[in-house]
């Protein structure tokens, strides 16, 4: 994503520094131009779509896990927590996590697995630090890191927008100063 962007970044740049050159341009080159960079922008877009699939799975999986250690706050009913708890975590284990995520949601499910032979005995703050510590703690990691992705690329973006529309006004200038001179 960051070569793409890079890449509008380089025609952006290059189209205004061509067009302050003595020669006039050939036709059909800057549509060519515009072209680029509206193909750059439509794979952009398409990546985003990817990476936004990715995005909402890791903040479902993080939902899953936080419903667990909720449903593990109450041990009143014991075996209506311990199941609740382990029915959430299959759930975001089914979701297919990012590895790290994955590893801890395994660890997670198989102490709540173990719980459920005997939910009345169960250590519902053992049970809780383990799925924090080793599932939970991973996804929120994940989802901060996703969260400061989307951030830098969107600060990337306004400096292509800028770019853009410095381009913009140096062809606007061009075309003025060309159709005053042709009166």
């Amino acid at each position: 994503m960051r070569a793409l962007v890079g890449f509008l970044l380089v025609v952006t740049l290059s189209v205004p520094l061509s067009g302050q050159t003595s020669r006039p341009p050939a036709a059909g080159r800057s549509s060519t131009r515009a072209q680029s960079a509206e193909m750059a922008v439509t794979q952009a877009i398409e990546q985003l779509g990817r990476d936004k699939k990715t995005f909402d799975r890791d903040l479902a999986v993080l939902k899953h896990l936080r419903a667990a250690d909720e449903a593990l706050i109450d041990p009143m009913q014991p075996s209506v927590a311990v199941q609740k708890a382990f029915d959430h975590v299959d759930a975001a284990l089914q979701l297919e996590p990012e590895f790290r995520v994955k590893q801890g949601v395994i660890q997670a499910r198989s102490e709540l697995e173990g719980a459920r032979r005997s939910p009345a005995s169960a250590d519902f703050g053992r049970l809780r630090a383990i799925l924090s510590r080793e599932a939970t703690v991973p996804a929120v990691k994940l989802v901060i890191r996703n969260a400061v992705k989307l951030q830098e690329e969107t600060v990337q973006w306004i400096k292509v927008q800028e770019l853009i529309s410095q381009h913009l006004r140096v062809l606007s200038e061009i075309t003025g100063e060309s159709l005053r001179s042709s009166q």
